[in-house]
């Protein structure tokens, strides 16, 4: 069984009081603390500290362009998406996760197997390419101090929030991380809230596209436009000019591609189901760190895994996708500061109190595996 959680506070309560400029601190001394766990260093200083934290928005606010634009073009006003799943008190419909009855896998024949290790070189063949691989401290090199780690997380949390909205395919937030990931790495982006609302919903519309074709019967270059309050032609500029920064290469594999990669042989029990759903959970809360961006998706996946499976059957030491748990303590380490520390990164409580309010299962994350085995 999964621990029960300890009360958890609503996104508008923790950022209620996340106003205030702190001193800004030199990136070397966030640099210096990478590896180690930021609970005695004050952690929500050192995020913020990169640059002043502006205060998020608890909602999308509508806004329109000015009246008096010197384009002639009509602008969209900027779309107020509502919440996906309500949050107050008036009939919450929550979806559990199946765990009763599961259908029965078909187990894999003998013959399947042949092709699992060709299929696994390709993916950590894709995964190592350097045109598939955002730059590992791209904000300081390409972007120059003009983005910041908050203002990154600010990015991800929009896009997750536009993802849900439409409900698109679940990879497709991971594919679209990775393309704006790659995108910042190869050209200099001004930052601003319509800026970031743009691509941010340029990259989901590319990805979804990508991951599941009726999409279009969801989504479209309309929708993007409203979203971010900018014409369709702008909408459709902005989707072309990501794809040419990325040189059109975007079917490389994410976090989510190795989760169901490396549980693809598993009995399909009520363990395996949620295992496997909370290890897709921990890694869509890796998106937001800029940390997680230096690992390669496999680690990321692994990671996930391990920490799944210490929630919902107990410690396990055995290798996940040929990953030892020394081999992915530092990812695993960043998973749990993100948790210890969800208040100061814009979207993580949403996306934990999504998790909670969708699944009904709640949960704290135990000490890590990697201190009970020894591992420095």
């Amino acid at each position: 069984m999964v621990p029960a959680a300890t009360h958890l506070r609503g996104y508008d309560d923790c950022n209620a009081g996340a106003g205030g400029d702190l001193p800004v601190q030199p990136a070397e001394s966030f640099l210096a603390l990478q590896g180690h766990r930021y609970c005695g260093f004050g952690f929500e200083a050192v995020l913020r500290g990169l640059r002043s934290l502006r205060v998020p928005a608890p909602r999308l606010a509508p806004r329109c362009m000015d009246a008096g634009d010197d384009d002639a073009t009509p602008k969209t006003p900027v779309a107020v998406l509502p919440a996906p799943i309500s949050y107050g008190d008036d009939a919450v419909v929550t979806v559990k996760i199946s765990t009763s009855s599961p259908k029965k896998k078909t187990q894999p024949r003998p013959k399947d197997f042949e092709y699992d290790a060709s299929i696994d070189a390709t993916f950590r063949d894709m995964e190592a390419r350097h045109e598939e691989r955002p730059s590992a401290d791209y904000l300081r090199d390409t972007q120059e101090g003009n983005m910041m780690m908050v203002d990154r997380a600010e990015l991800i949390a929009k896009m997750h929030h536009f993802f849900r909205y439409y409900d698109l395919a679940p990879a497709a937030l991971h594919r679209a991380v990775s393309y704006v990931d790659r995108f910042l790495s190869a050209k200099k982006f001004s930052y601003g809230d319509r800026e970031a609302r743009l691509l941010g919903a340029a990259a989901v519309f590319a990805a979804a596209k990508y991951e599941d074709q009726s999409t279009l019967w969801k989504i479209d270059a309309d929708s993007v436009a409203e979203y971010a309050g900018c014409t369709r032609r702008e909408a459709v500029d902005a989707e072309r000019d990501l794809l040419t920064a990325l040189g059109y290469s975007v079917s490389g594999p994410t976090a989510y591609t190795f989760v169901d990669h490396f549980m693809r042989n598993i009995q399909e029990d009520e363990a395996a189901v949620v295992v496997r759903s909370l290890a897709h959970h921990l890694a869509d809360i890796a998106l937001l760190d800029y940390r997680c961006v230096a690992f390669l998706p496999s680690a990321v996946a692994a990671s996930a895994i391990y920490l799944a499976t210490l929630l919902a059957l107990g410690c396990s030491t055995a290798p996940v996708g040929g990953y030892k748990l020394e081999d992915v303590s530092d990812c695993m380490e960043a998973i749990y500061d993100m948790h210890e520390n969800r208040s100061v990164w814009p979207g993580c409580d949403r996306m934990m109190t999504d998790w909670e309010i969708s699944t009904q299962l709640p949960y704290c994350l135990p000490p890590p595996p990697y201190t009970l085995v020894g591992v420095q």
